[in-house]
């Protein structure tokens, strides 16, 4: 349903522009018909031809599919914010090494460093000669443990019988209760190396996947022998990510647990990730002066890539800053590698601001120039004026 909304509105953006592009045509043949001030005009587009449009119009249809919202511009209260670079990190507490748990040769390896990988999908496959030693002493301590249950229980009837002492019936249980919880171990070392009672004869088993995460390291190739503490490969959960932000010394006492934050990345300038700083280190970095702050991230779609780089910004412990003139974030996008924002003047009429930024919190950015107290500006939808005011510079390039 997304996909076929924003085909629909493009298509009407379209056939907008296409329209006051074709009423821009009849006003060019007009002078055409008279000759020379055609070509005075000609060079006239063409030195305005790069210009993006001040201005668009868009009909009540594209601007109700495009779930255009605005919000009045006013004065805010804004708590002052810490400007903190950093770049996305993982999550340590969801991240595993996998070994291979048994001496060995790696038969398959079925992984690469950037695969994406579901809990319990089989990394490698492992010859191990070991496993048949393995399943030899637990048949043997299997085989062990019933001979004690059974002398203890003959035990326990001769002491009915007052033929056998109490003292020996009971040490013969106890060690039969030693034998079989030893042969319950054995069982579950082979049970965790995939080894059940119906592929005993197996010299293979499968490593597989602890978690849902991508493989972002491969220690062995096939044919490599291993031991049992050989790493097999690394796994990252990228579900949630933290943010390191750098805290230089003079922030310090600006940036505490609870404050919070709202990140950019370089790779995703038009957008920000909503967090919290969870912890704040205890030891200065010694060669960057700096102390780490952790903000993390949900990354349900997984964008948040490891080691991008970005922005913080940090609400400062303390009292909320003087009223400043302010919007939503969420109104301030780019064009062009500008600053802008969409004013809306009428129902259907919205015009491009420069703007320029002064400080911001988590909701709010205050506009230091460009917007006056009392207009509307777009929050919701603004791809869509974007799109029409693109178009409307680089459509005819394709006539």
């Amino acid at each position: 349903m997304r996909a076929s909304a924003s085909i629909t509105i493009l298509a009407l953006v379209a056939a907008l522009t296409s329209c006051d592009r074709a009423k821009e045509h009849d006003g060019h043949d007009e002078h055409d018909e008279h000759g020379a001030p055609a070509h005075g005009h000609e060079h006239e587009h063409e030195a305005r031809h790069d210009e993006v449009p001040r201005s668009v119009e868009l009909s009540p249809e594209v601007i109700e599919q495009a779930g255009i919202r605005t919000a009045v511009v006013e004065r805010q209260a804004l708590a002052p914010t810490v400007r903190l670079s950093g770049e996305i990190a993982p999550n340590p507490n969801r991240e595993a090494s996998v070994a291979a748990r048994v001496n060995g040769v790696i038969e398959m390896i079925q992984v690469r460093p950037g695969d994406a990988v579901k809990r319990d999908d089989v990394l490698a496959t492992v010859r191990a000669p070991d496993l048949q030693s393995l399943r030899a002493a637990e048949a043997a301590m299997r085989a062990k443990a019933a001979s004690a249950r059974a002398n203890a229980e003959r035990l326990d009837a001769l002491v009915a019988r007052g033929m056998a002492s109490k003292q020996e019936a009971l040490a013969a249980s106890a060690e039969a209760d030693s034998l079989e919880a030893e042969t319950r171990a054995a069982r579950e070392r082979l049970r965790a190396l995939g080894v059940s009672r119906s592929n005993r004869r197996a010299v293979t088993f499968d490593v597989r996947a602890p978690l849902d995460g991508v493989i972002v390291e491969r220690g062995v190739m096939t044919g490599a022998p291993v031991t049992a503490e050989t790493v097999i490969a690394t796994i990252v959960s990228t579900e949630d990510v933290w943010f390191l932000a750098h805290v230089f010394e003079r922030d310090v006492a600006r940036v505490e647990p609870g404050s919070a934050a709202s990140v950019r990345l370089n790779a995703y300038p038009d957008e920000s990730f909503a967090g919290v700083v969870e912890y704040v280190s205890h030891q200065v970095d010694p060669g960057a002066r700096t102390l780490s702050a952790r903000v993390p991230l949900r990354n349900p779609d997984g964008r948040l890539r490891l080691g991008l780089y970005g922005t913080a910004h940090v609400v400062a412990a303390g009292a909320p800053g003087e009223p400043a003139l302010a919007v939503p974030t969420s109104a301030i996008t780019r064009m062009q590698g500008k600053v802008v924002g969409f004013v809306q003047h009428d129902d259907e009429h919205f015009e491009v601001h420069e703007l320029v930024l002064g400080v911001s919190d988590h909701q709010y950015t205050e506009i230091v120039h460009g917007l006056r107290e009392g207009e509307r500006v777009v929050t919701e939808g603004a791809f869509t004026i974007k799109s029409a005011l693109l178009r409307g510079t680089f459509g005819e390039d394709h006539h």
